[in-house]
């Protein structure tokens, strides 16, 4: 928190705009995890009262980014490897192999266009090196998989864990000894999914999510506890 300092925000739709501010801090690695969010110095950098960053802290608690504790200060979450291999990737992937087999179906050409956009924003961005730019891309070509199943329930769960599984992909991506890699999966798994093939895209899926993860996490030689250190 000493180097980084928040920037001034204007009146109109404050609370989000403060809410963006310090999650988008977060996602890209400003402020890290164990670093400590002080509501009057936030609040004096913002040039805003104390009461929406105390909303914002609120939701931001909510999407499991910052943690507070009763009498003490809010920090930035924390997640250890194990959290991430037991936990968040296991919860990842029974959504997102539910949302293949009840939503693939129906999924038609102009869907499989559309997350293709998807795919090629993400080999752009590989080839300019921008983690950024890789990250929003993944998301976003899962996202409307899990969309396409309609199963309110489902995208209500993913909704609630997807900011976790940003920063995730902030602390992993770095670990990819060629970006590229992440571009090749997604195409080859929207081959699967443009042939209709449920079981060859979860066991894609599966590749993708928990083997390729989970391998990549073990051999790390630190646990992924910062984003933009050393996704997805």
């Amino acid at each position: 928190m000493e180097t980084f300092s928040f920037k001034e925000q204007k009146p109109t739709s404050l609370r989000h705009r403060v809410t963006d501010e310090i999650r988008n801090a977060i996602l890209t690695g400003q402020l890290k995890p164990g670093d400590r969010l002080r509501e009057i110095a936030i609040s004096k950098e913002m040039g805003v009262s104390r009461g929406p960053i105390r909303e914002a802290i609120r939701t931001l608690e909510q999407e499991g980014l910052l943690h507070s504790s009763p009498y003490k200060e809010t920090v930035v979450a924390e997640f250890s490897k194990e959290e991430v291999i037991e936990v968040l990737i296991p919860i990842r992937l029974t959504i997102e192999l539910f949302a293949i087999r009840s939503g693939l179906s129906r999924m038609s050409d102009e869907d499989f266009m559309h997350m293709n956009r998807f795919v090629e924003g993400m080999k752009e961005a590989a080839a300019q090196k921008d983690l950024a730019r890789i990250v929003d891309y993944d998301i976003s070509f899962h996202e409307y998989l899990i969309q396409a199943s309609r199963a309110s329930n489902i995208i209500n769960i993913w909704s609630s864990i997807v900011n976790r599984i940003r920063l995730h992909f902030f602390v992993q991506g770095p670990m990819y000894h060629d970006q590229n890699q992440i571009y090749e999966e997604h195409a080859v798994l929207l081959q699967a999914m443009q042939a209709k093939d449920v079981e060859q895209t979860c066991q894609l899926m599966k590749a993708h999510i928990y083997d390729e993860n989970v391998t990549i996490l073990q051999n790390a030689g630190h646990e992924p506890t910062a984003a933009g250190s050393d996704t997805v």
